[in-house]
Parts: structure tokens; C-alpha cells; sequence
């Protein structure tokens, strides 16, 4: 690929502890998808973080049931699912059934950020000192730093109208880069690109994105009766296969989050309908 929060929240009883965090990461509290919609940027993209105690095998199943067209080519996403990333373009009027079908409401959050020109982070979470995560296959060992899903978008003219163009990366930053990164304008994204997570693609003004972690099934290191240990995290599974609070640091909540990108086209581009000429 080239390298290149405003939000609702619904919340159980038993995650209100999250509320407190709102202040420091500017969520508002509002009604869902089947409340009263917070209005949406008229160009840019909006994001949408549910989090559900569903298994992974059956919102994967879920996912690809809604899915209108794939987002890459087969090799693409199967680079993608090693590791651990799961991505399916639906249609958006479907997004509030594939919620009400994934049960999610623990925690659900939406989030406007326009237009993007410049990479910022729309996903991160803490990686604990010392913890051992995959990447391409190979085992690492974190060290003061954050794994982190970047984005950038804009709105592009095509003949039928328009799309917006999405590209999404998973990145390891160093801690002390990450609110310097917050306040500068990145043409790459912050700290160290993993590769086979880029995601490219244009989304019409009828579709929606949706990420979420790859079922890859029990980890086991090998083979034989003692080879049941489990293999460290990859990079889908840490960050959406386990949930995370406000600030993307561990919470006794455990749970899955899938990410929905929406697109919003003004409706300034799109084509004019040509009234028929009966004369």
C-alpha cells in the first residue's frame, strides 16, 4: 500500500466506568443507531467502535453474512487474516442489523473525524511491558510501546459520482512518540508500519468497513501432547480480540471490538439525475 472521538456511547451497568474516562478523550454520550443519530460530518469518515462478549467465530460468520463485495484481492486478505485482521465491505443500510445481530452494547462508541489528508490513529492499545506478540510469523517482546490502527481518507470524484478513499495500517509506536504524534501532521504513519495490515480501498457513499479480529482458531506450538502452549498474539487478535478502555489500557471487561468505517460524500458531487426530455 502506499505509505504513505465525538461519539455515542451506550453502556451496561456493568461498564460504566468507562463514562469517566469521556472527559480526557472528548466522547459524548448519546442515543445509538436506534436513538436519535449524531449528525455526521458532511465529508469525511465516521467510526464506530462496538465491543460485544460474543465468540469470534460467530462474528466472523455474521460479518461475512452482511458482506456486499470483498475490500482486496484473495491474497490481500489472506496476508491480512495471518495477521489476525479481519475486513468486509457491507452495505450501509444493513449496519444496524449486523449490530442488533452481534449483540453489541457493553460498550459502543462513534466517533466523526472529516476529512483526513494526514494519517491519525482511530484504534490503539497499550502493549504491556514484556508482553511476546506476532508479527509476520515472528515472535516479538514489547517494550514502553503502543500497537496502533492508523487511518487517512478523503473524498474522490469518480464518474459516478464520488467515494471516499480509505487506507488503515497497524503500527507499533513508541510510548513517548504517541501524543507527539497526536499533535502533528503525519504524511506517514507514527512508528513502525506491520506489514500485510494495509488496507486500500474507496468506499461508496452505500458502504461501510468493517474490521474485526480473524477467528485463527486454538494457538498450539507445535505438535505432540506438550505443544498445547499457546502462540503469542498476532496483531488482530491483541488489538480487537480483547477488549480495551478508552485509553486502549487493560480493563477487568473482556470482550471482542469490531471497528465500522463510514463513509460520508457530500452530496454536492454526486451525479445530477437528467429529467426525461418527452419533447
Amino acid at each position: 500500500m502506499k505509505f504513505p472521538r465525538r461519539g455515542a456511547l451506550r453502556v451496561s451497568l456493568a461498564a460504566l466506568f468507562p463514562l469517566l474516562l469521556l472527559h480526557c478523550t472528548g466522547a459524548q454520550v448519546a442515543p445509538g443507531f436506534f436513538g436519535t443519530p449524531v449528525k455526521p460530518e458532511q465529508d469525511g469518515l465516521e467510526v464506530i467502535r462496538w465491543t460485544t462478549t460474543d465468540e469470534s467465530s460467530r462474528l466472523e460468520g455474521v460479518v461475512i453474512g452482511f458482506q456486499k463485495r470483498p475490500v482486496m484481492n484473495p491474497l490481500a486478505s489472506e496476508q491480512l487474516q495471518r495477521e489476525g485482521f479481519l475486513a468486509a465491505i457491507v452495505s450501509l443500510q444493513d449496519v444496524p442489523a449486523l449490530q442488533a445481530r452481534i449483540g453489541s452494547g457493553s460498550m459502543d462508541i462513534r466517533t466523526s473525524y472529516g476529512t483526513m489528508p494526514n494519517w491519525r490513529d482511530v484504534f490503539q492499545r497499550e502493549l504491556p511491558d514484556g508482553l511476546a506478540f506476532s508479527v509476520n510469523g515472528r515472535a516479538q517482546t514489547s517494550r514502553a510501546q503502543v500497537m496502533q490502527i492508523a487511518a487517512r481518507g478523503w473524498t474522490t470524484p469518480t464518474e459516478s459520482g464520488g467515494c471516499f478513499q480509505l487506507e488503515l495500517v497497524t503500527t507499533i509506536v513508541p510510548s513517548a512518540l504517541v501524543q507527539e504524534g497526536r499533535m502533528a501532521r503525519a504524511d506517514r504513519p507514527l512508528g513502525t508500519p506491520i506489514a500485510n495490515t494495509g488496507i486500500e480501498t474507496c468506499l461508496e457513499p452505500d458502504e461501510a468497513l468493517i474490521l474485526l479480529s480473524a477467528n485463527q482458531g486454538p494457538f498450539k506450538s507445535g505438535r505432540g501432547p506438550g505443544a498445547e502452549a499457546p502462540l503469542p498474539p498476532t496483531a488482530g487478535r491483541f488489538l480487537l480480540g480483547e477488549s480495551a478502555d478508552l485509553e486502549g489500557k487493560e480493563t477487568p471487561m473482556k470482550g471482542f471490538t469490531l471497528l465500522a468505517f463510514l463513509p460520508h460524500v457530500p452530496g454536492s458531487i454526486q451525479p445530477v439525475k437528467k429529467s426525461d426530455d418527452s419533447n
